[in-house]
């Protein structure tokens, strides 16, 4: 799929009629609906498919892929992405980004110091991880503005300065 966004990772089956439990990467702002054209990668292996059901609970999202009526058909796409094409993603809230827009971008203090690199980022309790490599050193920072003054897409991270504890 030509400019592809990958919006979630199918995690396990769920039950015997084909429902898969989803790491949801746009934090809900990425509503699929029924018919929704989605690819199913992993590796080298890659297959088209329309979302039949996608459903947010309380331990994430439920989903259905079109001719995934049973658990085996389910466990075969266990750990395959899902991905959309960008141009079908809808305008973001402001203050919320997709990951892939804050991945690989560059960190900087606002001293102007150079911080690291994102390189990947993940959801807890109450905020969102960065994870930022600096040369071999990698750490986490909570995405809240305690911590990150300002986000350009496609430019940079400006992080407050941290102290080693």
């Amino acid at each position: 799929m030509e400019d592809a966004v990958v919006i979630g990772f199918i995690r396990k089956p769920l039950g015997l009629g084909g429902e898969v439990r989803v790491e949801d990467l746009t934090a809900g702002v990425f509503q699929p609906v029924s018919g929704q054209a989605v690819t199913l990668r992993r590796g080298d292996a890659a297959e088209r498919s329309v979302i039949e059901t996608w459903r947010a609970g309380p331990k994430g999202v439920a989903a259905k892929f079109a001719g995934r009526s049973d658990r085996t058909a389910a466990e075969h796409i266990q750990g395959w992405e899902i991905s959309v094409a960008r141009a079908e993603l809808p305008p973001r809230p402001p203050g919320v980004y997709y990951d892939f827009e804050l991945v690989g971008l560059p960190v900087e203090t606002t001293a102007g110091e150079a911080a690291g690199e994102v390189v990947g980022l993940y959801g807890a309790r109450g905020s969102d991880i960065l994870v930022i490599r600096e040369g071999e050193r990698v750490y986490e920072l909570p995405f809240v503005r305690a911590h990150v003054a300002a986000v350009e897409i496609g430019g940079k991270i400006i992080i407050l300065p941290h102290r080693e504890e």
